[in-house]
């Protein structure tokens, strides 16, 4: 934020939150829950602090500072808020835009569900800020625009913010007149709150995909299974969550005839999923099997799908992959019909 950032100090939700919070990529709530927040890329983190309960985190592209700043994020972590809202919060945030600015232009709070969790989501535009000159003199620039997207977690409030401030509407990077609400739906729509723990519940965070989802990615290795389904199984390896984690990979193979394992282009998709690991990259593998592998009977099939799998698993964790993070299901679609 710019001129409201700097006119309440980094703490602008304090004021009704108690202060700021944030994570980066990926960072851990209370228990298991976890907060995906991916950043554009060559975007870097330029500040972080934390204080008692609250995380604060600021990203920014390369060439521009925190204090220096055209294009920001910020994510916030305030533990421990069950009793605060996110329309709370998107309402307490509209009100202080409204005092700080000459004009405002605003949307929502618009009420979300976002993963199961419920959320809100604001868009923010203020021209002429009512504050002209930061402490120590220097000047606010004139236009302002913001999107917040707030997540209320099992015991957390998770505080999102997209930012852009100049000098003129029309200057270069401005997200004005963009189709896509200011351009920047797409990195809103990939945030994500988990639960490590429920392993059921779909989270690309984490490598958990839907069958739905399942279905489009095989889809694009044209599956030929003639059961009602598109792959017989999915294998993901987990991240640790403890480190922050790079974006998923998602795998559709097809199997072929001979047992998994026997072939250099095998092998090599292993040394490339244990490189993924290896990074904290969450790796989702889909499993369907090559029209020329096919028997034409689904109990042979879907075996022959399972014994590559299970050989799959034990490269992986020969090779060093902790087994509870390997995940595996089976697709619910496929039947013997």
């Amino acid at each position: 934020m710019g001129f409201l950032r700097n006119w309440l100090g980094r703490a602008v939700l304090g004021i009704f939150l108690g202060a700021f919070a944030t994570a980066p990529a990926l960072a851990a709530g209370k228990n298991s829950e976890v907060l995906f927040v991916y950043p554009p890329e060559g975007w870097r983190l330029g500040f972080h602090t934390e204080i008692g309960d609250i995380r604060f985190f600021e990203y920014v592209p390369a060439g521009q500072t925190v204090d220096e700043w055209s294009d920001m994020i910020s994510v916030q972590i305030i533990k421990n808020k069950q009793d605060l809202s996110p329309g709370d919060v998107a309402r307490g945030l509209r009100t202080r835009f409204i005092a700080a600015c000459g004009s405002v232009q605003h949307r929502g709070p618009e009420r979300l569900k976002i993963g199961g969790y419920l959320g809100a989501r604001l868009y923010l535009e203020c021209a002429n800020p009512v504050i002209t000159k930061r402490p120590g003199g220097a000047r606010f620039r004139r236009f302002e625009v913001a999107a917040f997207q707030i997540i209320q977690g099992q015991n957390d409030i998770y505080v999102i913010e997209r930012a852009w401030h100049g000098d003129r509407r029309a200057d270069p990077g401005a997200p004005y007149g963009r189709d896509d609400l200011w351009g920047w739906d797409a990195f809103l729509y990939n945030i994500e709150v988990c639960d490590a723990e429920r392993r059921h519940q779909a989270c690309l965070g984490l490598g958990l995909l839907t069958p739905e989802k399942a279905d489009i990615f095989a889809s694009k290795i044209d599956p030929v299974l003639p059961y009602g389904c598109d792959y017989f199984r999915m294998m993901t390896l987990l991240p640790d969550l403890s480190r922050p984690a790079k974006p998923t990979l998602v795998v559709p193979v097809k199997l072929a005839r001979t047992p998994f394992g026997k072939t250099k282009q095998e092998l090599a998709f292993v040394e490339d999923l244990l490189t993924a690991y290896n990074e904290n990259r969450p790796a989702t593998v889909i499993l369907t099997v090559g029209k020329k592998a096919l028997a034409g009977q689904y109990r042979t099939d879907y075996a022959k799908a399972t014994r590559d799998a299970y050989t799959l698993r034990a490269l992986l964790t020969a090779s060093g992959v902790a087994g509870e993070r390997i995940h595996e299901v089976v697709n619910p679609s496929c039947s013997q019909s």
